[in-house]
């Protein structure tokens, strides 16, 4: 019996044990799918938002196959930024393996990565597009001098909406 009572209590203390060990707080995004139909419409945009801006801009479909394998490191960097109040170095970490991931995908062609999230009640038009791209417009020019694309003239585009936000990942080049 004394046996018995021993067993049941390392068990329960092992049971307990893993219960701490279970993930809460904010849930992380669902994974990474592509909305391919609002893609499409964002591909359009940022054409006609080029050219009203005397810039021709060209869907390449090579760029947006590396913006594909990025997307699911880009999620996670963007759930980081969401839950960085909890773990503010988390989304430092994620962010610098988007970063190494995506060197790695662009085999060394000359290309910046380009996110732009908008949350989960703010639908993605040309015009809230437009709105985001002027709003980041300082800080999309350093990325895309940081990375060497001084004259930019092709991109790649991927969508996903995830729970909490929508995130369009542009991979940019000349």
């Amino acid at each position: 019996m004394k046996k018995m009572k021993r067993l049941v209590a390392v068990l329960l203390v092992g049971i307990m044990a893993l219960a701490m060990l279970t993930a809460c707080g904010v849930t992380p995004s669902a994974p990474s799918m592509r909305d391919t139909a609002l893609e499409e419409s964002v591909a359009q945009w940022t054409v006609e938002l080029g050219n009203s801006q005397n810039q021709t801009l060209t869907l390449d479909p090579e760029l947006t196959e590396i913006s594909n394998k990025c997307l699911p490191t880009a999620v996670k960097a963007v759930d980081a930024r969401l839950t960085s109040p909890i773990d503010p170095n988390a989304y430092h970490d994620a962010v610098k393996k988007r970063e190494k991931f995506f060197a790695e995908a662009k085999k060394g062609k000359t290309a910046a990565l380009v996110p732009v999230d908008f949350p989960s009640g703010t639908e993605v038009t040309k015009d809230t597009l437009a709105h985001a791209y002027a709003a980041l417009k300082m800080d999309v020019q350093s990325n895309l001098e940081q990375a060497g694309v001084m004259n930019p003239t092709k991109f790649g585009v991927t969508v996903t909406k995830q729970k909490e936000y929508t995130l369009v990942l542009f991979v940019v080049s000349e």
